[in-house]
C-alpha cells in the first residue's frame, strides 16, 4: 500500500471511528434524558458512514483505474497533457462514464443543481464566450449552453483524450457546438484577452503548486477586460457540524491525506489574483460545506500580460 493509500485509509478510519463515539454519546446522553429524539444521533450517524462507505468505494475503484493507467503508460512517461516540468505529478482521470458516475454519487444527485450554481456565478449573458479549464466530460460547458445561446461559444481545455471523445459526444447528441481541446491549465492555447468567462472546477487540486499559479496567470491572460474567473474547489467546512454531515466534507478529508498534486484547500488564491489585476474578488460556499469558489473580474483597464514561459 503507498504513502497515500494509507493516509487516506487512516483519515476515513478516524472519521468512522470519531462518528461512532460521538453518535453513540449523544444517542446514551438523551435516552438516560428521556428525550422523545433519542435515536436522531443514530438516523444521522447511520447517513454519515453511508457517504463514507460509498467514497471509500469510489476512491477504491479509482485507484485501481489510475493504477491500470499508470502500468500501462510506464512510469517514466508521467500523465497527458501536464506541464513537462511537472507531469509526474499532475492528476489525470481517464474513464469518462466512471467520472460521470461519480459526479453524480459525491453530490448526492445534486449536480445538475451545482453546476447552475457555479453557473450564476459568471452572471453568463447571450453571446457569452467561455473557457472550461479542466472541462471533463464537458457537463458544465453543456449547461452553460442554454445561458449563452447560439451566438455564444464554448471552449474546454481537457488532457484527457477519453474524456475529450465523450464530452463531444455528448455535445452531438444535444445539437450544442462544442470545442473541447486538448492542453494543460499552465499553456492555454488562445489569444490574449479572448474569453469573456473562465471556469475552473474541481481541477486546480489536482496540479502542483508552480503549476497552480502558472495556470491562474493563464486565465488571467486569455480574458477579456471586464470578464470573470470562476475557480471551484475543496476548502475546509465551515464548522465541525458541517464536516460531520456535509458529504463533500469526506472527498475534503480523503484529499487532504496527500497526493502528488496541491494541497486540498487551494482556494486562498486572493494575493495572486489581486496581483494579477483582479477585482471585485469574492468567496463563497456551497451548501456551508467543502466546496467553495472564488470569483474575480479583470478591470476593465487592465493590460494584457505576457504568456507564462
Amino acid at each position: 500500500m503507498t504513502a497515500h493509500a494509507r493516509n487516506n485509509h487512516r483519515a476515513l478510519t478516524l472519521t468512522v471511528l470519531l462518528v461512532l463515539v460521538l453518535g453513540g454519546s449523544f444517542t446514551l446522553i438523551l435516552y438516560t434524558r428521556g428525550s422523545s429524539w433519542w435515536y436522531a444521533p443514530l438516523a444521522a450517524m447511520a447517513l454519515v458512514l453511508a457517504h463514507a462507505a460509498a467514497l471509500g468505494g469510489i476512491v477504491f475503484v479509482a485507484a485501481r483505474l489510475t493504477g491500470r493507467r499508470r502500468a500501462a503508460n510506464g512510469a517514466t512517461h508521467g500523465h497527458e497533457g501536464a506541464s513537462p516540468l511537472h507531469q509526474s505529478e499532475s492528476i489525470v482521470l481517464h474513464s469518462p462514464r466512471l467520472y460521470d458516475w461519480m459526479a453524480s454519487l459525491i453530490t448526492l444527485g445534486r449536480e445538475a443543481k451545482l453546476r447552475q450554481w457555479t453557473l450564476d456565478l459568471a452572471d453568463l449573458r447571450a453571446g457569452t464566450v467561455v473557457l472550461d479549464v479542466g472541462c471533463g466530460t464537458g457537463t458544465l460547458l453543456l449547461a452553460a449552453a442554454e445561458r449563452v445561446g447560439r451566438s455564444g461559444t464554448l471552449h474546454g481545455i481537457e488532457p484527457s483524450a477519453e474524456m475529450r471523445a465523450h464530452a463531444r459526444h455528448k455535445a452531438e447528441t444535444r445539437d450544442v457546438s462544442l470545442q473541447v481541446v486538448e492542453g494543460s491549465a499552465d499553456a492555454l492555447p488562445y489569444p490574449p484577452a479572448s474569453i469573456d468567462a473562465v471556469f475552473c472546477t474541481l481541477a486546480l487540486h489536482h496540479l502542483p503548486g508552480p503549476v497552480q499559479e502558472a495556470a491562474i496567470r493563464e486565465m488571467r491572460r486569455v480574458l477579456r477586460p471586464g470578464g470573470r474567473v470562476v475557480i471551484v474547489d475543496w476548502q475546509r467546512p465551515t464548522s465541525f457540524a458541517s464536516a460531520l454531515t456535509d458529504p463533500f466534507s469526506f472527498i475534503f478529508l480523503l484529499h487532504r491525506g496527500g497526493h502528488n498534486a496541491s494541497p486540498a484547500d487551494v482556494l486562498d488564491i486572493e494575493p495572486s489574483m489581486t496581483t494579477l489585476g483582479f477585482e471585485g474578488i469574492a468567496r463563497h460556499r456551497y451548501s456551508n460545506g467543502a466546496l467553495g469558489a472564488v470569483v474575480g473580474r479583470l478591470g476593465s483597464g487592465t493590460g494584457p500580460i505576457e504568456p507564462h514561459d
